[in-house]
């Protein structure tokens, strides 16, 4: 029905970098009906009680754990269970589901870096996908971990220095200084196949014809 080069887009970059907010300005514009899904949402189907967000030990599920950057900064580092990380598992297995009955979809992720990246290309090696790095800069991103009230304050710091470690994107942009529209407008031509007019001229009987061709 829709003729685009990738049916899944993948976005990758530390929490409030503008990752949320990029997918459903996503899922407005395109014309497919892409499905927005991320580890927040399959963190919220788990039970409250396995997971503590407080900086408290957490066995099964997700917590904190205190560092120092190298500059001697304090961080927080995410640290996971085993149900954690079958949780996170499953979301690899949902997102495949869905690939699997031809649904068009936005990953939001916060990975760590190439390992964790390169995960997903595994899982996602039969399918087209377009891979985004989201940027910020980091007095901006824990300045906005200030103001939410609803992060642990490092983890900002933790996240702006492991997500992007390594790995390779298709596109990439930087929320402080990329529009939103710039950033839709890139990934639009991204998806959208390039296409441009080849008229063949017959002289046998003067029959012009034109042809669409795609552009590699």
């Amino acid at each position: 029905m829709y003729d685009y080069e990738y049916q899944i887009i993948y976005l990758n970059g530390p929490s409030s970098s503008g990752k949320t907010t990029l997918a459903h300005l996503l899922q407005q514009e395109l014309d497919p009906p892409f499905l927005h899904i991320g580890i927040d949402r399959v963190i919220g189907m788990m039970p409250d009680k396995l997971n503590n967000w407080k900086g408290g030990p957490a066995p099964l599920g997700f917590s904190w754990k205190n560092s120092i950057d190298e500059t001697g900064h304090p961080m927080h580092e995410i640290q996971m269970g085993p149900f954690a990380k079958k949780m996170s598992d499953t979301l690899k297995e949902i997102v495949q589901t869905l690939a699997r009955l031809e649904h068009y979809i936005i990953i939001d992720d916060v990975a760590f870096g190439k390992q964790d990246v390169d995960k997903w290309r595994s899982v996602l090696k039969s399918y087209n996908v377009l891979w985004v790095g989201i940027h910020i800069p980091l007095s901006l991103l824990e300045q906005r971990e200030m103001q939410r009230g609803d992060r642990m304050i490092g983890s900002a710091r933790s996240q702006y220095y492991q997500v992007h470690k390594r790995v390779v994107y298709d596109l990439e942009f930087d929320t402080s200084k990329d529009s939103s529209e710039k950033i839709v407008n890139d990934i639009k031509e991204k998806l959208y196949p390039k296409t441009f007019k080849l008229t063949i001229l017959f002289f046998g009987n003067g029959v012009k014809k034109t042809l669409s061709l795609l552009q590699n």
